[in-house]
C-alpha cells in the first residue's frame, strides 16, 4: 500500500503555514474577483492545463519487492465559475516495477477527518454520480522466464484499463479515464467534477492481483486470444 500524505512539509516557514495560506488565498481570491467581475468568460490560468499541488512522492508498493517503489504526482486545473476553484484533474503514477507488470492498482483519496475514502464526485450531463475508486489494470508485458499470462500479447509499451469496482470490471462512465503515458507509467484522469484540493490530504494506492483486466483486455479486442 502506498499513501502519498499531502499535508506534509519538509520544514516550516517561520511565518507558519496558514499563514501563508491565508495570503496566497486572499491574493488568488482579489484575482477572481477582480478579473471575474469583467472577463469571466474568458479567465484563463496556466493555459489551462494541470499543474502539481502535491510534489512527486515515491511510495514502496507489495508488487515492486523490497526496492521497488512507484512515484505519485497529483495535479490540479482551474475551472472558472461564479466561484473560481482549484480541483483534482490528474493523479500520474510513474516509474513502476517491472513486478508489478499485470496487477490492479486501488486508488482511493481521503481528507483529513475521516477514514473513509472521499467520493471523487463527478457529473455527466444532468446526472450526478461518484466515484469512491478507481482501480487501474496496469502492464508493461513480461520481464522474466517462467509463466506470464500476458507473454503472448503485444503489450511491451505499456497498457492501462480502468474500473471502479474493486472484484470486476465496472465502467468509469466517462467520469475518469485512464491511459499508459509510457512503458512504466500511466495517469488517471478526472473529467466532470474535480474534488477541491483543499479536500485532498491522501491518495492511498493499493496492489493485487488481477481481478478483471486481462478479461477485458481480451473482450475490448484490444489483447488477440
Amino acid at each position: 500500500m502506498s499513501i502519498l500524505d499531502l499535508g506534509t512539509a519538509p520544514s516550516k516557514s517561520p511565518f507558519g503555514r496558514n499563514h501563508v495560506k491565508r495570503l496566497l488565498g486572499f491574493g488568488v481570491l482579489v484575482a477572481i474577483v477582480g478579473i471575474g467581475s469583467t472577463f469571466a468568460s474568458t479567465l484563463t490560468i496556466n493555459s489551462n492545463q494541470a499543474i502539481e499541488f502535491g510534489q512527486g512522492v515515491q511510495q514502496s508498493v507489495f508488487c515492486g519487492g523490497e526496492n521497488g517503489s512507484i512515484t505519485v504526482t497529483p495535479q490540479s486545473q482551474f475551472t472558472n465559475g461564479e466561484v473560481g476553484t482549484f480541483g483534482l484533474s490528474t493523479i500520474a503514477i510513474s516509474s513502476i516495477p517491472e513486478n508489478c507488470s499485470d496487477r490492479n492498482f486501488i486508488i482511493k483519496i481521503y481528507d483529513a477527518n475521516s477514514s473513509t475514502p472521499l467520493n471523487i464526485a463527478a457529473r455527466e450531463g444532468n446526472t450526478p454520480a461518484a466515484l469512491e475508486l478507481i482501480n487501474v489494470w496496469w502492464t508493461d508485458g513480461c520481464h522474466s522466464e517462467g509463466a506470464c499470462r500476458v507473454r503472448e500479447y503485444a503489450l511491451d509499451d505499456g497498457y492501462a484499463i480502468g474500473s471502479s469496482a474493486r472484484d470486476n470490471f465496472y465502467t468509469l462512465g466517462g467520469l475518469a479515464s485512464v491511459a499508459a503515458t509510457g512503458e512504466d507509467s500511466f495517469r488517471v484522469n478526472f473529467n466532470y467534477g474535480a474534488l477541491p484540493t483543499n479536500n485532498v490530504k491522501k491518495i492511498v494506492i493499493e496492489t493485487q492481483n488481477d481481478t478483471f483486466g486481462l478479461a477485458q483486455c481480451l473482450i475490448s479486442g484490444y489483447c488477440e486470444d
